[in-house]
């Protein structure tokens, strides 16, 4: 009897053993328990000024303050990978967007672990004061702030136009987020099943060469100007540069084919942009008329109305 107990409790040691293993390798990762849900938020660099409809790039540090792991990926189902996503809410406290892009985690984080995430966030069509909330997401299961989770609570202005200060010049940073950025359209409580991944990508920044023939454009009386002359309040930015001498070159090719070309510079993050824009109109129909002229005629792809 004896030996035949101690097969008994072997056989059940290894059946243990293989649900264990079976479990979390072809079952894949689980709904995580309730104490999973907690988390941390460090540093960030996410704008309080957006341009409407146009995706920014920041950097947020995420901790998982739980005592479990956090998984990475997906069961065979897609189900249960937790990402970094977001919450649109208008300034009434109405929520405008619920699924947010989301951006995955680069591995799975253990107990205690921090990571820096360089996430893509997409601004509300329509401008208006917001408050974004940054937070997680277990796909299929539950948004931490559910389970009583953290979330990243920010005011965020939306301006109409071409671009926020966020934006000006950051087109590799945004690009480099959307690349590791997807956006999972699901219902409410993220219940359903996630859809084909979608990137979000930004064009590359236009040549300084340009050719064609040049479009109608107003006279200037200087090469190249350093500051926003005339009355209008509209006009076409057409490209951003670090480096100043850039700027200027590309706006001088301009000028000398007709346009009203100048270049003005902003500081963003301690960094100085020079901005090349064409134009000083009174409507936004006549920036846009422009700013396809300078998508067709010369070949600057990028361009995009701003108001001034």
């Amino acid at each position: 009897m004896t030996q035949l107990a101690n097969r008994r409790l072997a056989a059940g040691v290894v059946a243990a053993t293989l649900v264990a293993v079976l479990g979390c390798g072809r079952g894949g990762p689980k709904r995580l328990p309730e104490a999973g849900f907690q988390v941390a938020f460090g540093p960030h660099s996410v704008a309080s000024e957006m341009a409407s409809g146009k995706t920014v790039a920041a950097d947020i540090t995420v901790k998982n303050a739980s005592p479990v792991t956090w998984p990475s990926k997906p069961d065979s189902k897609n189900r249960y990978n937790v990402n970094l996503s977001y919450h649109w809410l208008d300034k009434k406290g109405k929520m405008v967007v619920f699924d947010g892009l989301r951006t995955p985690l680069p591995r799975d984080l253990k107990p205690g672990e921090s990571v820096d995430l360089k996430t893509a966030i997409q601004a509300p069509e329509k401008p208006g004061r917001y408050t974004l909330e940054l937070t997680m997401v277990q796909e299929q299961s539950a948004w931490f702030p559910e389970k009583d989770g953290a979330k990243l609570v920010l005011p965020v202005t939306v301006i109409e136009g071409g671009e926020s200060n966020a934006e000006a010049g950051d087109a590799a940073a945004v690009d480099a987020a959307a690349g590791a950025t997807t956006r999972e359209k699901g219902a409410q409580h993220a219940e359903k099943p996630g859809t084909p991944r979608e990137e979000t990508k930004v064009a590359a920044k236009p040549s300084l060469e340009t050719s064609g023939v040049a479009g109608t454009a107003a006279k200037v009386e200087k090469p190249v100007r350093s500051v926003n002359e005339g009355s209008g309040s509209w006009s076409v930015q057409v490209a951003s540069y670090a480096d100043r001498k850039i700027a200027d070159g590309l706006a001088k090719k301009l000028t000398t084919k007709g346009y009203d070309a100048y270049v003005t510079s902003v500081k963003i993050k301690r960094k100085e942009w020079h901005r090349v824009r064409v134009g000083h109109l009174k409507s936004r129909g006549e920036a846009e008329s422009l700013r396809d002229t300078l998508r067709s005629t010369e070949k600057l792809e990028r361009s995009i109305v701003a108001a001034r």
